[in-house]
């Protein structure tokens, strides 16, 4: 069984985050580039774009952020850490979520031995989920790594079950095989035989369950307790199915959520009215109404965006959002009795909104009401202070009055809500970020594979099982066994002690026989266990120490092969791992393997299931077999 790419490549749309990547490079070129003329012209350039996007109603500046965190890191390179230090400040000026900078600026604090640095560092962790932007990309990655490592998990389990015991249901239909139709490869056909959907099947879980069902029979009670704890993620997701149709909304530039993400954070275009325009809205015609009004006004399209603040509040009168934007318009054109109207309507709803009392406070300083602006500020209080702390320093200072933004929790309704009506295209498309993850038939198929294994194991006789032979530990059946003095023996001891009546020699020869075929099963076993970390632990029945080590080592690959972010920001300034991570991604994947090398069995022969003289198997699945030490 293969692992699939770890990458999401199928996405049809990605390539209009490409698009916004490459626009971000381009604008990063044009304004950073060095140029035959002065270090004015680039200045000039800076500042001709911060005005173009500060008119156009931009609440952050990432890309002049950007440029000044680069210009920190050459400058902290050469050893110049206080202009550098400086550069960064200024960055956080621009864009106050920019976590890079919180970080750079901690690394800078403990390179200066000042006290400071665990405070950077613990505003950059917040800072990290205190966007919707960022919030939706840690969502993602993280529940995607979940899904990798889990993925990498029941791999590893998956191999160790079937090496220990597969072969009990290959000796049986081997036997069948020699019997019926005298086959020269009769077990290498028998394998070929059962292994067969696992290689047709391989990229959805339908081989995990078949193996289970044909492991279920042979397997100890903890053993199934763990196959169950591992598949049960799985099965949840595939039945509910709600993280791809998420993922999918949540990973498109082009759906109405990322939009309406955009219309809050960027400066106001054309071109991202006409794409929200052309994005089918079922059940959230209200956002999209609103993201459009706020595009508008931004715009200082103010009819337009009258218009559709309108249609809004039409379909939900109980919001504040249009009241407090439509009062922004007529103040935004001079007609403060208007807007007094629009924000004491927003009062009525919720009195406490900070953003409808400050901007009532500036609708009453316009109006000479000093003493009715003077209590709303009082009641704005704090909440202003927060809601300044989302925009860049000078687009706060730029707005007279500040627009009403979908917040953080609207966003995620409505990336619910867009999931909920998405086609089934569109789902699909999700699918590429979380690996081998079951539809719901699968699913379906994985659970009533669970309960058949279940009820089978009750129904079938134990006789009908393969079980260890009693004295060198090979598989045998009841059809192939013989019976020798109290004992269980395949055909080879039954063969070395056949015609032999002394009770030493017997001995002798079985002890021989087992010491033999000890070591010839120990050579097979390192060689066949060590296909992935933590195999040979789980086959040896050390199921936490096994577990373990699988862990670590999928983490450890995961990292490696996806860098922790399946989904990346287009803007973000970092493309590559540092190298220290990709050398402890490495370490980690090494320490796996030194550790599963190390493992050694508890014991000369474990065996696992035998047959006692009177006929019935032993080795219950409830209990962890008893050491056996050979002679």
């Amino acid at each position: 069984m293969t692992i699939p790419t770890m990458r999401s490549n199928s996405f049809a749309h990605h390539l209009s985050w490409r698009r916004i990547a490459f626009c971000t490079v381009l604008v990063l070129a044009i304004v950073a580039a060095p140029e035959p003329a002065s270090a004015a012209n680039q200045t000039a350039n800076r500042d001709r774009y911060r005005q173009e996007q500060l008119s156009s109603g931009a609440r952050k500046l990432p890309v002049l952020a950007q440029l000044e965190y680069r210009t920190a890191l050459d400058l902290a390179a050469k050893g110049e850490r206080a202009l550098a230090e400086n550069h960064l400040h200024e960055a956080l000026r621009l864009d106050p979520d920019y976590s890079d900078a919180y970080f750079a600026l901690a690394r800078l604090n403990v390179m200066r031995f000042q006290t400071d640095a665990p405070v950077y560092l613990l505003q950059g962790i917040l800072s990290l989920g205190r966007t919707f932007r960022s919030q939706r990309i840690l969502a993602v990655n993280g529940t995607s790594t979940v899904a990798y490592v889990l993925l990498v998990l029941n791999l590893v389990v998956c191999i160790a079950l079937s090496i220990k015991y597969l072969p009990y249901v290959a000796h049986k239909l081997t036997e069948r095989l020699q019997r019926r139709f005298n086959a020269a490869a009769a077990r290498l056909t028998s394998y070929l035989i059962l292994l067969s959907p696992v290689v047709l099947f391989a990229d959805t879980i339908i081989p995990l369950a078949y193996l289970t069902l044909l492991c279920w029979f042979s397997m100890y009670r903890r053993e199934r307790v763990l196959v169950v704890f591992l598949v049960a993620p799985f099965l949840a997701a595939g039945l509910l199915d709600v993280h791809v149709r998420l993922a999918a909304v949540l990973a498109d530039p082009k759906s109405l959520t990322l939009l309406v993400d955009r219309a809050n954070t960027v400066g106001a275009n054309e071109q991202l009215a006409q794409m929200i325009e052309q994005t089918p809205a079922p059940g959230t015609e209200t956002e999209k109404n609103l993201a459009l009004g706020l595009v508008y006004m931004k715009e200082k399209r103010y009819y337009d965006a009258s218009d559709h603040f309108f249609k809004a509040l039409s379909l939900r009168p109980e919001g504040t959002m249009g009241y407090i934007n439509l009062g922004n318009v007529h103040f935004l054109q001079s007609d403060y009795e208007k807007a007094l109207q629009g924000y004491r309507k927003a009062e009525t709803i919720d009195a406490r909104d900070p953003i409808c009392q400050y901007n009532l406070a500036q609708a009453y300083i316009k109006s000479l009401l000093m003493k009715e602006a003077s209590r709303s500020l009082h009641l704005a209080g704090t909440g202003v202070e927060r809601e300044k702390g989302r925009y860049a320093e000078e687009a706060f200072d730029a707005a007279p009055v500040l627009p009403k933004l979908f917040s953080d929790e609207e966003l995620w309704r409505l990336a619910i809500t867009e999931s909920k009506s998405m086609d089934e295209d569109r789902a699909a498309e999700g699918r590429s970020l979380f690996p081998w993850l079951p539809r719901r038939a699968e699913a379906v198929i994985v659970l009533v594979t669970l309960g058949l294994a279940v009820l089978l194991c009750r129904l079938i006789n134990p006789e009908a099982f393969a079980f260890q032979c009693s004295n060198c530990g090979k598989l045998t059946c009841s059809a192939c066994c013989s019976e020798e003095r109290d004992m269980s023996l395949c055909r080879e001891c039954a063969k070395t002690i056949e015609s032999v009546s002394s009770e030493k020699v017997v001995e002798a020869l079985l002890r021989q026989r087992r010491q033999t075929a000890l070591v010839r099963r120990r050579r097979s076993a390192k060689l066949t266990s060590m296909v992935l970390p933590g195999v040979r632990d789980v086959g040896y029945g050390r199921i936490m120490r096994g577990v373990l080590i699988a862990l670590v080592f999928s983490i450890s690959l995961v990292y490696l092969l996806t860098g922790g972010s399946v989904l990346r920001d287009p803007t973000a300034a970092g493309a590559h791992l540092p190298p220290w991570r990709v050398i402890a991604a490495i370490a980690g994947v090494a320490a796996a393997y030194a550790l599963s090398a190390s493992s050694k069995p508890s014991s000369t022969h474990t065996p696992q299931r035998r047959r006692s003289s009177t006929g019935a198997t032993t080795g219950s699945v409830s209990e962890e077999p008893q050491t056996t030490h050979a002679a």
